[in-house]
Parts: C-alpha cells; sequence; structure tokens
C-alpha cells in the first residue's frame, strides 16, 4: 500500500465560467499563471517598502517580493489554527506603519477574516486576502479570497483547488497585464501533473515521468511566465476542478478528516488543527505535535510505510523574539495525504494508532 505523495482528486472537466466565479464571489476575477504572479500584480503598483507577512507560509510569496523590492515584516500566528494573530499584527504595524498586509488562511480554515479587514479599512492599510490554500471555504457567508482591497487563489497539487498550475486574482485597484502566451510551457506543467500526480500510482515507465518533470521543470527556470495569458487547452482542466471543488465534490476530504479527528481527539502525541470560525475547506490532516522530536519520529514511521508525511512549512525568519507562537510550533506541525480511496484511508488509520499504541507502551 503506497500513499507517498499528494495525489489530487479525480475532477470533471468543465469549461471556465469566469463570469459564474465573478457572479458568485462578487469580484472580478483575473487570470495569471501562479499564486506569485498573482501577487506581483497586486502590488506592482503600490509603490510599497514593506508589507506584513505570516510567518509561517509558503516561501515562496517571498519571490514577488524581492521583485519589487518589498521587505516583508514578518507576525506572529495563532496556535490554535495557525493562522494570523490579530495581536500581533497590530503590534507590528504600530512599529512599521506598513501599509499593506497579505493575510492568508492556513489549512483550509479560514483566518480572522472580519476583524483583519476592519482594521485595515480603519488603518488605511491594504489587505490582500491570500486563499491559496482555502478557496471554498467561507466566513459570514463571503468565500474567502474576497476580504480586503485584493485576493487571490491559485491551483497546485497541495491545494483544496489541485490542478497543474494557474491561479486568479481581484483587486479594487486597475488591473493592466501585457499579456504573453508561453502554451508549450503550459502543456508540459500539465503532463507534469497528469503523469506524476494525477496518474502517480499508475503502471506509466519512470523515465517518461522524469523526463517531463526535468523538461518542465527546466523550462519554468528558463522563462518568465508572470504575464501569461491562459491557453485554451488548459481552460476546461481549471474550470473543472474550480466547478468540482466549489460544488463540494471533494467532500470526501472532509469526511476521512472528520472521522480522523474522532478518532484521535484524544492522541497523547498531537493535536489535530482543527477551524474555529466559518465553514473549512480542509485538504490534508494536519497535526501539532507535543514536542519536535515526537513530530521526526512520526514522519519516520509513517515513511516506512510508504505513507507520505512532511513537516510542514519553514518559518521565514529564524528572528523569532516578538513571534512567539511560531516558536512554539516550529518542526512540530506534520500533514498528511488524503486520497478518495477507503482501504487506504483504513491503512493510514491504522498506521497512526499503531504508532499510538506503540508509544504508550513504552
Amino acid at each position: 500500500m503506497r500513499i507517498n505523495i499528494f495525489t489530487p482528486p479525480k475532477f470533471h472537466k468543465s469549461p471556465l465560467d469566469i463570469e459564474y466565479l465573478n457572479r458568485l464571489t462578487q469580484k472580478e476575477w483575473h487570470y495569471t499563471t501562479s499564486g506569485k504572479a498573482s501577487i506581483y500584480h497586486i502590488l506592482k503598483d503600490l509603490e510599497l517598502d514593506t508589507i506584513l507577512v505570516p510567518i509561517y507560509i509558503c516561501d515562496t510569496i517571498l519571490e514577488p517580493l524581492k521583485r519589487l523590492n518589498i521587505v516583508p515584516i514578518f507576525y506572529d500566528i495563532e496556535t490554535m489554527d495557525l493562522n494570523n494573530s490579530l495581536k500581533s499584527i497590530k503590534k507590528q504595524f504600530e512599529i512599521y506603519n506598513s501599509k499593506a498586509i497579505l493575510v492568508a488562511s492556513m489549512y483550509g480554515n479560514p483566518a480572522n477574516l472580519v476583524e483583519i479587514e476592519k482594521y485595515c479599512h480603519d488603518n488605511e492599510i491594504f489587505m490582500i486576502d491570500d486563499s491559496a490554500q482555502s478557496f471554498g471555504a467561507k466566513l459570514e457567508n463571503r468565500y474567502v479570497g474576497t476580504f480586503g482591497d485584493a485576493g487571490f487563489f491559485s491551483f497546485s497539487t497541495g491545494k483544496p483547488t489541485a490542478g497543474h498550475m494557474g491561479s486568479f486574482f481581484w483587486s479594487k485597484n486597475n488591473i493592466n497585464i501585457k499579456r504573453k502566451r508561453h502554451c508549450f510551457i503550459h502543456y508540459f506543467r500539465w503532463l507534469d501533473f497528469y503523469y506524476n500526480r494525477y496518474r502517480i500510482y499508475d503502471n506509466i515507465p519512470f523515465i517518461l515521468k522524469r523526463t517531463i518533470n526535468l523538461f518542465s521543470r527546466f523550462q519554468l527556470k528558463l522563462t518568465d511566465i508572470s504575464n501569461d495569458d491562459i491557453c485554451n487547452f488548459e481552460k476546461e482542466i481549471i474550470g473543472g476542478i474550480l466547478l468540482d471543488n466549489i460544488n463540494g465534490n471533494f467532500d470526501f476530504r472532509e469526511n476521512y478528516i472528520k472521522s480522523f479527528i474522532s478518532k484521535f481527539k484524544k492522541s497523547s502525541y498531537f493535536r489535530i488543527i482543527e477551524p474555529i470560525r466559518g465553514i473549512a475547506n480542509r485538504h490534508k490532516f494536519i497535526l501539532l505535535f507535543n514536542s519536535k522530536d515526537i513530530a521526526k519520529n512520526f514522519i519516520k514511521y509513517m515513511q516506512e510505510f510508504s505513507i507520505y508525511a512532511s513537516n510542514g512549512y519553514t518559518l521565514l525568519s529564524k528572528d523569532l523574539e516578538a513571534l512567539p507562537n511560531a516558536k512554539e510550533i516550529n518542526k512540530k506541525v506534520v500533514e498528511l495525504p488524503v486520497e478518495d480511496d477507503k482501504e487506504k484511508m483504513k491503512y493510514l488509520f491504522e498506521k497512526v494508532e499503531k504508532f499510538e499504541y506503540k508509544n504508550i507502551k513504552r
């Protein structure tokens, strides 16, 4: 039995209907190739020197900031759901007087977007609602990604919208993108996703999969595709993934997560990260262990049984003096995959249970 990678759920191809998305969210969405490209286009005309960024998030968000010469100021998270700490946000704004903030809802759980939005509005702070990991989640009957002054979501393998590439963003400011097309690159990104993720367990020659992966990576290093338009062949792919996500066709993930919580909520070694507000759109099992050593041992144990387990995100700064919660959770977070497969999920549950039993017996 192998569960050694985040495998995207099966989706139905469907025409990409941006007008439907606009009506549903009451925003005007624009395509880019990635979340970092969306951040770049949102920020490029704001003339910022600094921006507040959560300390616990994917490090790719730093790339557009570097490109625009914007210095990130890191703020703390809450240990309950690993989302943004409003207390830390207020403190950092008082110190640095920045005029913009990126607010992320981690692991499909809505952040404290209502209060942060109000604080930003009252203080004339430009707020970007990052729903890369949470599009489809809701808070006060609004989609996560639609709060503040701009927002975006994106497609990749470890997200609710699991796809080969792409992102959509909106902004209250005028959008002006000189569009290009590199459909050859887009196509190889799709092939890489299709063979190395979507059909990873199929009997496909390793040399073919590896060649596609390396060529796709090589293309991306050589070419700036941040201004690219969407290609015709991928409209139905992205449209289908988006529609299935919005319509609840990936609800198997939430069902397994609820079962996992029911079974392991009294664990002696970890706490399961759960939403504390709104309606979540979770896509992974997220565990917060009591110590770094137990988390490390658990990852090693799961990998021995061909079950993928990773240590969450690396904190974006080593200076944690003003970020005590980030320091507390550092290297204690573990991510596990959720697949639409009863036998695999039963296998995963059994191995987690045996880890508990094995360590309790010690």
